[in-house]
């Protein structure tokens, strides 16, 4: 194909075949195998030099051009000058040329660059000599990949062989296939090549028929023939006899069996023993065998393959391991002599036990400290001989130790033979499935151990009671501001979520509800021991004491068994159902101190009708519907004088560090707050019960549920101003967002001093509602604030925040002036939007006193 020249274009012959071909083109370059069969479209001459052409008339021109265009290989021609006139339609076919872009010089162009060069260097070369050619390269398809193809080209001359040159005529085929299968060969070879020189590896071969066998100077200098010796005249017998005697046999039978089983597929793998010269004499070398036979179709091994390497290095390691092995063995038996000796004599306690946890072995020591002989151990589980109490914690311990953890230590209490108790220090690893034991007594230690914890104690009661407000009420103030930063946070991003954010949103929620429970957790740690104001509600007093039941069962303990009887169609209960259940949990606490040795604590709920005669029978008691829970114990019970007293605040009957004396004095605190009435039975020696009468709720229940629903928080105007005091920057800044979200001016302040300040600088501008921090730095309290503020600004409405609620409730009602109101931390959007909203308008009041308690 050619270069520069003039074109012949072959015109409407050609477009008009080119759409009929295309289909069949698109397979043009057809198998390798037919390069063999076509070098070009003309005819040889008879010296297949070059091809004759006899003008055909025009109709047989058309006709030949048009069977050219289906046919399924590349066909061209080109003009004396080496221009490229005609090519057929598998040529636009595969490549994707257009006529325009391949004729003249044009095919050059799918040529691969890096083949292009010299591709046209030879085919200059040819049309010069006007001398065949064969040349390959790579061509690219019309989706634009490379793939081998094969260019075949013969000169072409005028009829009658005369001189006159015409051109070329000639085909292309697709080669990949092949090119890739040789390069594949090739690639096989060469590391077969480098697998045989890198592993020093030599090679050999068998012809089982006459017995001719091959060796290269490799597997020659293995069996330690010089340097140069002719391989190729040793045969198999040779090969034989430079074995080991002891191995010929033994080589020699397993290449006649593989010679002769075909189902063995010829393998060959043996270790045999070269006798090479050493030293004027001779010794020997170890070598592996290897080979493969080669079988026809009927079964006959015509030739056998294969390997030799020197392992005289890794039978002599094998050596030195055996000695070594039998070295180890003996120093195992010495070693488990020295074992035997120390599991006779130690004073430890050593112990072996099964995965199923049965003793398997027990040293003479368990005689010494716990009285019980080696055969009464063995065989039995480990749990039979320890204390009850310490069964289940030593199950654990145990399967501690075998889910692939060390026991560093564990104590529990055996049984001595003669009934006393001795605690015993542990110590165990896992080996496989046996557990491996070492315990010591250390009964006298744990005697020790109480005498001082004993002591230790009466000084912790000593100091209990002066320390844990002060570290309740802190920990409560700091955990509810963080609780608060967090809580608030979490729902400024709720709120923001896009809508839809399904995933985060519920990452939002999730993490939501964690905080709330953290945040009723601290409610239940304050209020078991404070008094907080009271958020009356309707209560479902059975579903109330159900979900207090796994709360209940960790405090009572092991020994107090909780029996519940919950009444059917209970009335709804108007209370605190935090305070609630703080004083059911104050009065099972004390039914628990009062049964010393356990016993069965009853919780009962039911409805019950007081009427005038009762009311009248009982003080401060008014008739009406009353929901009752009773909690009874089967303990001491109390004489007269003791329930006549039992009210009173710091009254206790219980041992100096085992009571406050506030628990029953803030229960009756509650229920009377509530409009309830409190009734206590009790008899010496046959318990007590004291039975709680909590107001029904008459009203509707709607919205008082858990579904608290998502009503639209009420919203505020920039004509109402909220000073913010509050010295956490964190709790501040969120409350200042959301009182700004909701609509007010918000003014700022750290402390009471800066609250002041503001207030005083502000003149006659409008503050309508102080949102103060109760517990505030700088020597002024929340409280303190709010009383000098009013009196500053008569008309202030005031709103109380907190995260240790007790300190401002007013001092005998629990209750806070007009005009003041509370939110307890943490607290929601929602709650804070309404609270203000129910702070601002509500009625106002002359500045109060409140007080802290």
């Amino acid at each position: 194909m050619g270069v520069a020249g003039g074109a012949e274009t072959g015109g409407t012959q050609r477009r008009a075949s080119r759409s009929g071909s295309s289909a069949r083109a698109s397979q043009a370059m057809i198998a390798p195998d037919a390069s063999e069969r076509a070098a070009g479209s003309g005819a040889p001459d008879r010296d297949g030099v070059g091809a004759r052409v006899v003008g055909p008339p025009a109709q047989d021109a058309v006709r030949i051009r048009g069977i050219a265009d289906e046919a399924p290989i590349v066909l061209w021609i080109t003009d004396a000058a080496g221009a490229c006139t005609y090519l057929n339609g598998a040529w636009y076919a595969y490549t994707g040329q257009s006529e325009s872009e391949a004729l003249g010089l044009g095919w050059l162009s799918a040529v691969h660059p890096e083949d292009k060069p010299e591709a046209e260097r030879i085919f200059l070369a040819a049309n010069a000599a006007r001398k065949p050619f064969r040349m390959e390269y790579r061509l690219r398809r019309a989706d634009g990949v490379y793939r081998w193809a094969m260019d075949l080209g013969r000169p072409r001359f005028a009829d009658g062989g005369g001189s006159e040159f015409l051109g070329f005529v000639g085909s292309v085929i697709d080669v990949h296939v092949r090119r890739q299968a040789e390069e594949d060969l090739r690639r096989s070879e060469a590391n077969a090549r480098l697998g045989i020189e890198a592993g020093r590896l030599g090679t050999w071969s068998l012809e089982p028929d006459t017995g001719a066998f091959e060796w290269d100077a490799r597997c020659a200098a293995l069996f330690g023939l010089p340097s140069g010796v002719a391989a190729a005249a040793a045969t198999y017998d040779d090969f034989l006899r430079a074995c080991h005697p002891d191995d010929r046999a033994r080589m020699g039978a397993a290449v006649a069996a593989a010679v002769a089983d075909p189902a063995r597929a010829g393998a060959i793998a043996e270790e045999v023993r070269a006798v090479v010269p050493a030293g004027g004499g001779r010794g020997e070398r170890w070598l592996a065998v290897a080979g493969s036979g080669f079988f026809d179709g009927a079964g006959r091994c015509g030739r056998v393959v294969g390997v030799m390497a020197d392992i005289s290095d890794r039978r002599l390691a094998e050596a030195v391991l055996r000695e070594r092995n039998e070295a180890l063995e003996r120093d195992v038996e010495d070693r488990t002599r020295e074992r035997d000796r120390i599991w006779h004599n130690s004073r430890d306690l050593l112990l072996v036990v099964g995965a199923d946890g049965v003793i398997q072995a027990a040293n003479p020591a368990w005689t010494v400290t716990l009285g019980y002989r080696t055969n009464e151990l063995v065989g039995r589980r480990f749990t039979r001989f320890i204390l009850p109490e310490d069964i289940e914690p030593s199950r654990a311990a145990m399967e501690k130790a075998t889910s692939a953890e060390d026991l560093p230590h564990f104590e529990n209490r055996y049984r001595h033979r003669d009934g006393s108790i001795r605690w015993l220090s542990w110590t165990a690893a896992q080996e496989g499935e046996t557990l491996y034991c070492v315990a010591r007594d250390v009964s006298a230690d744990k005697a020790r151990e109480a005498e001082l914890a004993e002591a230790q104690e009466q000084l912790r009661q000593s100091q209990k009671m002066e320390a844990v407000g002060q570290l309740t009420g802190g920990i409560a103030h700091d955990f509810n501001n963080l609780l608060q930063v967090v809580i608030g946070n979490l729902e400024i991003l709720a709120r923001n979520l896009p809508g839809d954010a399904a995933r985060l949103r519920r990452s939002a929620e999730n993490a939501m509800s964690g905080a709330r429970r953290a945040a009723t957790l601290t409610g239940r740690l304050l209020a078991f021991s404070r008094r907080q104001p009271l958020a009356p509600q309707p209560v479902d007093a059975n579903e109330l004491v159900a979900g207090m039941s796994e709360l209940l069962g960790r405090t009572l303990g092991e020994a107090v068994r909780l029996d519940t009887v919950l009444a059917d169609k209970l009335w709804r209960a108007e209370a605190d159902p935090n305070q609630l259940e703080n004083a059911i949990l104050n009065l099972a606490v004390n039914a628990r101190d009062a049964m010393d040795g356990g016993g069965t604590l009853t919780i009962e709920t039911a409805n019950a009708r007081l009427d005038r005669a009762y009311a009248a029978r009982n003080a401060d008691t008014k008739p009406g519907q009353y929901v009752v829970i009773a909690v009874s114990d089967v303990g001491t019970g109390m004489d007269k004088r003791t329930m006549e007293r039992v009210f009173e605040p710091f009254f206790t009957t219980k041992e100096v560090g085992k009571g406050t004396g506030l628990g029953l004095s803030q229960v009756y605190g509650f229920v009377k707050q509530s409009g309830g009435h409190v009734k206590i039975d009790s008899k010496p020696g046959l318990g007590t019960s004291v039975k709680i009468y909590l107001p029904r709720f008459l009203g509707d229940s709607a919205g008082h549920g858990e579904d608290t629903g998502e009503a639209p928080a009420p919203a505020g105007s920039r004509a109402e101003t909220v000073l913010v005091v509050e010295d956490s920057a964190e709790v501040r800044a969120y409350s200042a967002e959301v009182l700004r979200e909701l609509g007010y001016r918000v003014l700022e302040a750290p402390d009471g001093p800066s609250a002041l300040d503001i207030l005083e600088r502000s003149g006659e501008a409008r503050v309508d509602l102080l949102f103060v921090d109760v517990i505030l730095p700088g020597g002024m309290t929340g409280l303190g604030l709010a009383e000098r503020a009013r009196a500053l600004r008569p008309g202030l409405k005031v709103l109380f925040t907190t995260g240790y609620a007790r300190s401002a409730t007013a001092a005998d009602s629990g209750r806070l002036d007009p005009g003041m109101e509370l939110i307890a931390k943490p607290f929601t959007y929602a709650e804070l939007a309404a609270r203000t909203r129910a702070v601002l308008d509500g009625p106002g009041g002359p500045a109060g006193r409140v007080s802290a308690h």
